[in-house]
């Protein structure tokens, strides 16, 4: 059935009505999925990309240029950078599709999803923005229940088996309430400014919804989190009188992180061992990660390792008393680090062009608005942070909540 349009507003057809629903489904879904760690947020807003496709009419490929920006293009072929990298890499999977094969089908998926969430505007009755604002209540109340309770929640849902020890647990729990948590703060900056929107009692909302997640980031011990709060909500009151210079200056300092990179392995290596024992143990720990790495980056500057090469640096070493410790985990809790080491300059350059062209579109004419480039601004600022001291470039779930995320700034009235 064909939208007719209602003063301004379109009513939904029969695949309109069937994308809403699903969708509504979705965002009912989030905060389960991003309390069990998040892993599952990726796979229901691919589910729903795919759902929707069913009765969908494409654009003529004529158009589809034109209706998809530069910056989506871009990472495009940084993705299939990285796919092509596989067949230097040390790395051999066994799944059925590798993480690179994942990322390349997945990324666009995510997209889509949030293009649904975007097009709710076009329709009567947008319940959208309140479901967001549901998703983060919902979400903040499960991660200081768990928090606060030693994880009665989580042990409710999902109790020990029988045998199973606590500790043993316990480490999965910290894990997934962290990646909750991370989550979370990326909701924050879109929420926050909806919120604040509304004047009043909208305002009032807003700063305990800030107070409670910053409670949630201390009771969880999650630093990279904390950081990424405050930044965002620096940027955010920047934005609010500057909101080009604010946005900008966002994704300035996502491309600088990414293309300096190399400089934080070098400094780390320089700091003494005085100054490292004063720093938390996790934070101890990056910086001889990140030691570690300036070396290798050297060795491959320009292609990398290749896509996941890091999951074969095996290396140990002892800290703090504690034997066999990874030298580089799974990945280097940097995406700066984890681009040059597996994709090397050129994937780095590829990453920073996409933030220029990003920044371009968002802030020019047929950008953000003022209200929806401070929310942006927020985002942009916290998800840089956490980028860079906490997940690895290629984890699918860290990509989809981003993405979520971002979807949710287009939730912010365009005027003040």
């Amino acid at each position: 059935m064909n939208l007719q349009s209602c003063n301004g507003v379109q009513k939904r057809g029969i695949v309109a009505w069937k994308n809403s629903i699903v969708l509504f489904l979705v965002f009912l879904a989030f905060p389960i999925m991003a309390h069990a760690g998040g892993l599952g947020i990726a796979a229901i807003m691919a589910l729903y990309s795919l759902i929707g496709l069913v009765g969908f009419r494409p654009p003529h490929p004529r158009n589809i240029a034109s209706v998809v920006p530069a910056a989506i293009w871009v990472i495009m072929v940084l993705l299939l950078w990285g796919l092509l990298s596989t067949l230097w890499s040390p790395y051999q999977s066994d799944d059925t599709l590798n993480n690179a094969q994942k990322m390349v089908l997945g990324v666009p998926l995510y997209l889509g999803c949030a293009a649904a969430i975007h097009a709710q505007h076009k329709y009567e009755r947008n319940i959208f923005p309140w479901l967001l604002v549901g998703v983060t209540a919902i979400l903040i109340g499960t991660i200081l229940t768990d928090l606060l309770t030693n994880y009665s929640l989580t042990l409710f849902v999902d109790p020990l088996a029988e045998g199973e020890s606590m500790r043993h647990r316990q480490a999965d729990m910290i894990q997934n309430v962290g990646h909750a948590v991370s989550v979370l703060v990326l909701l924050a900056a879109p929420t926050g400014v909806f919120l604040w929107q509304k004047g009043g009692v909208g305002k009032l909302a807003a700063v305990l919804m800030v107070i409670l997640i910053g409670y949630a980031t201390h009771k969880a011990n999650a630093s990279a989190a904390q950081v990424g709060l405050i930044l965002g909500l620096v940027f955010i009151a920047v934005a609010s009188l500057k909101p080009k210079l604010a946005l900008r200056g966002g994704f300035l300092m996502a491309g600088t992180v990414l293309l300096f990179a190399p400089l934080l392995a070098l400094l780390s290596s320089i700091l003494s061992p005085e100054l490292r024992a004063k720093l938390p143990f996790s934070w101890e720990e990056r910086v001889v990660n990140w030691e570690a790495l300036y070396g290798k980056i050297l060795e491959h500057p320009f292609i990398g390792y290749g896509f996941d090469a890091v999951r074969t640096f095996n290396d140990t070493h002892t800290i703090r008393g504690f034997e066999g410790r990874a030298l580089v985990s799974l990945h280097p809790h940097n995406a700066g680090l984890h681009l040059w080491i597996e994709i090397g300059l050129i994937g780095v350059l590829l990453a920073c062009t996409a933030l220029f062209f990003g920044a371009r579109r968002l802030t020019g004419p047929l950008g953000l608005s003022k209200p929806r480039m401070v929310a942006a601004s927020g985002l942009c600022a916290a998800t840089a942070v956490m980028a860079s001291l906490s997940y690895g470039v290629w984890q699918d779930w860290w990509w989809a909540s981003i993405i979520f995320a971002a979807a949710g700034v287009t939730f912010v009235r365009k005027s003040p």
